[in-house]
């Protein structure tokens, strides 16, 4: 989703600059950066899946033991 919208922001600023007619080395430099969004988004986006992943896991755990120990 996070992609999608820094692709449709991409976008918009190669029409804008198309419209002002700047040259190649401006639009390499705005699909850089770009991609360089989209890569630090989708980091962000790992970690934060993974902290959330740890942290259910880690709960799932303890329900586990807690039900054993009241079982004994």
């Amino acid at each position: 989703m996070i992609e999608l919208a820094v692709l449709k922001a991409f976008r918009e600023v190669l029409i804008e600059v198309l419209s002002f007619g700047f040259g190649v080395a401006e639009l390499v430099l705005a699909h850089l950066l770009a991609v360089l969004l989209i890569d630090g988004f989708s980091l962000v986006h790992t970690v934060i899946y993974d902290a959330h992943k740890q942290a259910h896991n880690k709960e799932k755990e303890i329900k586990v033991l807690s039900l054993s120990t009241n079982k004994e």
